[in-house]
């Protein structure tokens, strides 16, 4: 008998162990590991559970089979528990679009033809400028929509007509860009490739998305350690430290008084962050 599974967004699909089996593997399971694991899940599974019920099943069962596959199988919700607010993901994109060769900067006020605007990030390579609006969800199911790639959009456009009025013969190319830690919906998509508007998101675009980006350079957060409080972990981010990688520029003595813990803590939390970068 088909089982059918509650997605986030409360839609009922059918259960599909492909997909299991697809997401250990991009986590960096074998294939005997992953075929291993999901079908140890597929006994647990019961009609109409949830896609998070699921996750928790198979991200205890991969602590036990492989504990650093389990790290990054856990990386969408490291990225969520980035905190309440959204600050601390923008400083997030920012450290991964350096990592990139970009020159980026958070938080800059800019001058539009009509009003000044805040932008969250401003990047820059070579003759590229991207004004990037980050849209951050701490839960799961919400969507970036056309109310929001409209109003990027609109305010790129003030900003751009200003610029090109003060220095009409630059050769600049300004780009604007909407980076999200969940999803966008169709229609924002839509709109976005109908004015150039660059979504950068969870699986979008299908190649060269913000998941791409991360495990291709392993620019894991710190969110992602298990072996931190959540205390500690806004006491890193405050301190500038976002990137798991970030962690081994650290000596073990100086971390552990940095976020007052013993230093077989600190040692367990290095050893933990070395693990996946």
């Amino acid at each position: 008998m088909e089982k059918y599974i509650i997605k986030a967004d409360g839609k009922i699909e059918p259960y599909d162990e492909e997909k299991i089996s697809s997401s250990f593997i991009k986590a960096g399971a074998s294939t005997e590991i992953a075929a291993a694991a999901t079908k140890t899940i597929n006994k647990k599974v019961k009609d109409n559970m949830s896609t998070d019920e699921i996750y928790h099943r198979a991200l205890s069962h991969l602590k036990v089979l492989e504990p650093g596959v389990a790290l990054k199988y856990s990386l969408k919700r490291a990225v969520m528990d980035m905190g309440p607010e959204g600050f601390v993901f923008e400083k997030y994109i920012a450290k991964i679009l350096m990592e990139y060769g970009f020159v980026a900067e958070v938080g800059q006020i800019l001058n539009g033809h009509c009003v000044n605007h805040e932008v969250d990030i401003i990047a820059e390579k070579e003759n590229q400028v991207c004004m990037i609006e980050c849209k951050y969800h701490n839960s799961r199911g919400i969507k970036s929509d056309i109310k929001t790639a409209l109003y990027i959009h609109s305010r790129f456009l003030d900003i751009e007509k200003a610029y090109r009025e003060k220095d009409i013969n630059n050769n600049t190319r300004f780009e604007a860009w909407l980076v999200t830690n969940t999803k966008c919906t169709s229609d924002a998509i839509k709109y976005a490739g109908c004015v150039g508007l660059k979504i950068l998101a969870w699986h979008y675009p299908e190649v060269e998305n913000l998941e791409y980006f991360i495990e291709t350079k392993k620019l894991y957060p710190i969110s992602i350690l298990s072996t931190i409080t959540e205390r500690q972990r806004d006491i890193l981010f405050d301190s500038n430290i976002i990137l798991a990688k970030e962690l081994g520029s650290c000596k073990m003595d100086s971390l552990a008084e940095l976020i007052s813990v013993r230093q077989s803590r600190a040692s367990k939390i290095l050893n933990e962050a070395a693990i996946i970068t």
